[in-house]
């Protein structure tokens, strides 16, 4: 049935079922549903005294996985006889092989529940001498054992998992994820599409664009739209405590070959993609292999969360395979930024206390450079680096796109004089900043497309009031919506004729506008760490500070559960 947009409509928000309870309700749900959301646990390495009542004890229940030079096998049967380890080796089972590599210190990797009695049954052995015997017998000199590291559950990191991660089941993840939204939640626009059923949530309009002065456009493809007789209708709704401020809304329709993929970049300019190719390898900083977790759009997220020393932001480096006569590209990424960036944010202005609003107001004339600067030296923006044969120089700075829903980004690449073959890219931010789902890179030059800016037929307020002067343009005039509840339906009429055969559509919205927080904090405000957020790089510190704390925390909770 189609809905009407002439008369006040109730936006079916994420926030709606929530926005009356008490926030202990709220945590005791948190609480109740975390364990839900893994899909993934974490497990590091801890170092074992050499000696022989430690042998003699894993050998009983443990998997020794040997470690000798570039070499990796079992042992299977491991016993200590007299000052020599013996064993048969053999090569690493399927169940084992994918946690064969030793545990990198500082790291600790995902394991999925089902590997879980096999993960925390490993024991790595490294040793620098191994005496082959009959058969498949070995015996290992009890002073050529190096080192031993016993596999076992990371708690601090798989609990934080739980509350903060995008990894879980479907149900436990949208439970605890709208839970957090609830109590913590604090950015931009929400945007429905009609899918010509229902109105289906796409994202968040203009994130990050706090106070007047960052007022900035965004471009949020709309993969779920559908029309109807040509026309198409979407929501922009408040559901949060916050002011919203929105100068422009208008519906782009590209027209293209059906076997091309389009999006728009930061500025605008239409990209098609023909054959994207994911990373040949994604390394992080500290070494960890992400490639398996860009290689498609399936959840497994590289989440930038190595603990770098001091206030150095994370990074992975992607290499891509490049044509021989390419000297331009696109990277593609699908990509999101964490709640946990989002609840950063919210404890951060908390320590203004009833100095918030002041400084509100001050940030409402303040010159948009400095704000802008603070963010980039707080490393929050998603930086874009290409090798361009002269170092490291930066394609984008992807502003903040908000927590709640992922979307595809294109960034246009110039290769320069990086050597033919192959070419990195850098991807840097915050710690546990970004989510980045997938990547590839795309060399095929643009194809010819059509683009339309559909006309504005209808924007009708939740009150009944007409705003299509508010957003036609980009102007003095503003939508208003403030307070949670302030929605307006909007409908589009496009002009281009029926889709030919071999040709499709695809649909962004392209919005300009900012918002302010609603706050009323207490208490006199910390002055001193508001004074030491103006070093570059105190929000990574803080960030891995509030996860130390959290982590400390929940764990003892969940333990006792």
């Amino acid at each position: 049935m189609k809905p009407s947009d002439t008369s006040p409509t109730t936006v079916p928000g994420l926030l709606g079922l929530f926005r009356k309870r008490a926030a202990g309700v709220a945590w005791g749900l948190l609480v109740l549903f975390g364990p839900l959301v893994t899909g993934c646990s974490y497990y590091r390495g801890k170092e074992q005294e050499v000696s022989r009542a430690n042998v003699n004890m894993l050998a009983e229940s443990k998997r020794f996985v040997v470690h000798q030079g570039p070499a990796t096998w079992e042992l299977r049967n491991p016993h200590l006889n007299g000052e020599v380890l013996e064993g048969t080796r053999q090569p690493l089972s399927a169940p084992v092989a994918p946690y064969g590599a030793g545990p990198t210190k500082g790291f600790s990797p995902r394991y999925r529940i089902k590997d879980k009695s096999v993960v925390l049954n490993i024991v790595h052995v490294y040793v620098s001498d191994v005496q082959a015997g009959a058969e498949d017998r070995v015996s290992i000199p009890f002073a050529a054992i190096r080192q031993i590291d016993l596999l076992e559950k990371d708690s601090g990191k798989t609990t934080a998992s739980y509350v903060f991660g995008t990894l879980g089941a479907v149900a436990g993840a949208f439970v605890v994820l709208v839970v957090i939204v609830a109590l913590t939640k604090s950015s931009c626009p929400f945007v429905y599409a009609y899918d010509g059923h229902e109105y289906r949530f796409v994202g968040e309009a203009y994130g990050g664009a706090i106070f007047a002065p960052a007022e900035r456009n965004d471009y949020l493809p709309l993969p779920a739209i559908e029309p109807e007789n040509n026309q198409y209708r979407l929501k922009i709704s408040n559901e949060l405590k916050e002011r919203q401020y929105t100068n422009l809304a208008e519906l782009w329709v590209v027209q293209h070959a059906a076997g091309t993929q389009v999006l728009l970049d930061q500025r605008g300019r239409v990209q098609t993609l023909a054959a994207p190719l994911p990373p040949l390898r994604a390394r992080s900083l500290g070494g960890h292999d992400c490639t398996a977790q860009l290689q498609a759009t399936d959840h497994k997220v590289v989440l930038f969360d190595e603990d770098v020393p001091g206030s150095a932001p994370n990074e992975v480096v992607l290499t891509f395979a490049r044509p021989a006569a390419a000297r331009h590209g696109k990277l593609v990424l699908h990509a999101q930024n964490s709640l946990w960036l989002d609840y950063l944010y919210g404890a951060f202005i908390e320590k203004f206390g009833t100095a918030y609003n002041p400084w509100a107001a001050q940030q409402k004339t303040q010159p948009a450079a400095i704000n802008r600067q603070w963010t980039l030296d707080q490393h929050i923006p998603l930086k874009v680096y290409v090798e361009a044969g002269h170092g490291w120089q930066l394609a984008e700075t992807i502003p903040t796109i908000g927590p709640l829903a992922a979307r595809d980004l294109v960034v246009p690449l110039d290769f320069g004089a990086a050597p033919a073959g192959q070419v990195r890219v850098k991807l840097e931010c915050g710690f546990m900043f970004w989510e980045v789902d997938y990547a590839a890179l795309d060399c095929s030059p643009n194809a010819p497309v059509q683009l339309e800016k559909c006309r504005l037929t209808s924007a009708i307020t939740e009150r009944g009031a007409d705003a299509r002067a508010q957003l036609a343009a980009a102007d003095t005039l503003y939508l208003s919506q403030p307070r949670p509840g302030a929605t307006v339906s909007l409908t589009y009429e496009s002009g281009l004729p029926k889709a030919a055969a071999g040709t499709r559509r695809t649909v962004f919205l392209r919005t300009k506008g900012y918002y302010e927080h609603v706050r009323d904090f207490q208490g006199l405000p910390n002055l001193p760490e508001l004074y030491a957020f103006k070093k570059p790089g105190r929000f990574v510190e803080f960030s891995k500070e509030k996860y130390r704390a959290a982590t400390q925390e929940i764990t003892p909770a969940l333990a006792h559960r």
